[in-house]
């Protein structure tokens, strides 16, 4: 039984909730730099739904409920309450736990595009592009950390040290994952990575048909038309 699109959607109906709450909490004790995070977040909760309509999928639930946990761990619980000032490993968990949730929506991305392309890659190259691809996000996400840095006077990167651990641990699971997936496609299948390769797809949009046929009656009328 496959869920539905309401409870799929659950996760992120609850963190716009969460986030909503936040932003009325800020509103009521006027509270300046608390509306920032959650105003900045809430567009976020949308993002699963446009992927949905612009890539024509059905993201898992078990997806959305991981993407969830990221957008709450880290840049709500960690700059909004401010446990990444209180406790400077929290950050590397987020690090370390974000690369998970990459490296599967990676292999969901991935099943899909096999799929819909009747793609058939060697596991090999399979586990390359998961590897390649999580490790360009991490890249990128230490770029938007500086950025945001710049911007708003945070301080999510402290120094080399940190942007570089930052790196290994955001990196690490998609190597962990794309292992794992060598061991699912060769040996032994893994039951979670088997259900994100095989997520059932959307049925094809009907192409409409003109129907080229006219009646007798208005070809005769274009014909007049024309000659007239």
């Amino acid at each position: 039984m496959h869920p539905t699109k309401i409870t799929r959607h659950v996760p992120m109906a609850t963190t716009g909730l969460l986030l909503l709450v936040a932003l009325l909490d800020a509103a009521v004790r006027e509270a300046s730099p608390g509306f920032l995070v959650p105003l900045l977040l809430l567009p976020t909760v949308f993002v699963p739904v446009l992927v949905e309509k612009w890539a024509r999928v059905r993201l898992p639930a078990s997806l959305q409920w991981q993407y969830a946990v990221l957008l709450i761990a880290g840049p709500f619980v960690g700059e909004h309450v401010g446990i990444y000032h209180l406790w400077d490993p929290w950050d590397k968990w987020v690090h370390f736990y974000s690369g998970f949730f990459i490296a599967f929506a990676i292999v969901f991305a991935l099943g899909v595009t096999l799929r819909r392309y009747r793609l058939d890659l060697p596991p090999w190259v399979e586990a390359v592009i998961i590897i390649s691809v999580k490790a360009s996000v991490a890249l990128l996400w230490e770029v938007a950390e500086f950025f945001w840095d710049m911007a708003f006077g945070t301080s999510a990167q402290d120094h080399n040290f940190d942007t570089m651990t930052d790196m290994m641990l955001g990196s690490a699971p998609g190597i962990l994952i794309a292992a794992a997936l060598i061991i699912h496609r060769t040996r032994r299948p893994v039951q979670y990575l088997d259900s994100l390769l095989h997520v059932p797809l959307p049925a094809p949009r009907q192409v409409q048909v003109r129907n080229v046929r006219e009646t007798a009656d208005s070809v005769d009328q274009r014909q007049r038309r024309s000659d007239g």
